[in-house]
């Protein structure tokens, strides 16, 4: 495993120089590849530092043959998995790098197959019955849903570890917790923003990607409480104490109005507990409201 997962270092320079290896370790690999003696201080790098870096690739990515890149393949269903080869070989044209991941790998009963093709710019996502094609410029590979698809997938590339996270705004976080509340008051089979609102949720106060099948059961499991607590540990994150507090105050006394002429406004009343608690309630704010 360790020399393939080499070999393929060694074919795709700029895409782990520098970001996980550096210049002068890609020469030792690059040598140590050609069978060239290494000098006392190029052994002591692969010891102490290449080799550890490899190790990890190897624990990430599993290859199964010439062709393929297997991640996850424990939450994989095997019967997927020669069929999502198929499919890979199928939409595989000249040098198309292709990746497959969603519910498809990964559950039993599925409603489309996400097929991930990385083209040199644009993007663009288009159908053909239930496959769900997703043409993707090389740079957005780094954007944290791309990332989470290929956490569970399977691949005719390495597909980088890279992450570029933007934070969100304070008006798109709280429209993702209203339509949240909203889903799962109506009991929606496709809670959509809830997902969202989850997947924010790790994403900027655990640092953590979720893969989609993890990004499920939680959304599937989470109360409307439980949104209440994810939105106010996700605003107290990401946005100034004095901020939230100016915002969310003038966004309160909307609601009030709205109340007076909205019915059902169980919602509504909802919003203000949550806000009202987050910028009232904490500890330091106690003050304020004398």
């Amino acid at each position: 495993m360790k020399d393939k997962i080499l070999k393929i270092v060694l074919k795709n320079e700029s895409r782990f120089v520098p970001l996980v290896f550096t210049k002068k370790q890609f020469n030792v690999m690059f040598k140590l590849n050609k069978g060239d003696k290494l000098s006392n201080a190029e052994k002591k790098a692969l010891y102490t530092s290449i080799n550890k870096k490899i190790d990890a690739l190897c624990s990430l990515i599993i290859k199964r043959d010439n062709e393929y890149y297997i991640n996850s393949p424990s939450e994989i269903i095997k019967s997927r998995i020669e069929e999502t080869k198929r499919l890979i070989d199928k939409y595989t044209v000249g040098l198309n790098r292709v990746f497959i991941g969603g519910s498809f790998l990964f559950e039993k009963d599925y409603n489309d197959v996400d097929i991930f093709i990385i083209r040199k710019k644009g993007y663009k996502e288009s159908w053909d019955e239930n496959h769900h094609f997703i043409f993707l410029p090389e740079n957005r590979l780094s954007e944290p849903i791309f990332q989470s698809a290929s956490l569970i997938s399977i691949s005719n590339f390495l597909i980088p570890k890279l992450l570029f996270k933007s934070r969100p705004s304070l008006s798109g976080l709280m429209s993702t917790y209203h339509e949240a509340v909203i889903e799962r008051m109506n009991k929606e089979k496709k809670p959509e923003m809830i997902r969202r609102l989850v997947f924010d949720y790790y994403l900027f106060c655990k640092n953590e990607i979720i893969n989609g099948k993890l990004l499920k059961e939680y959304s599937n499991k989470v109360s409307l409480e439980e949104l209440d607590s994810l939105i106010k540990e996700l605003l107290i994150n990401l946005f100034s104490e004095n901020y939230l507090y100016i915002e969310l105050h003038e966004y309160i006394k909307t609601l009030q109005e709205s109340i007076k002429s909205i019915i059902p406004k169980e919602h509504l009343e909802r919003f203000i507990r949550t806000y009202e608690g987050l910028i009232y309630e904490r500890p330091e704010n106690k003050g304020r409201n004398n």
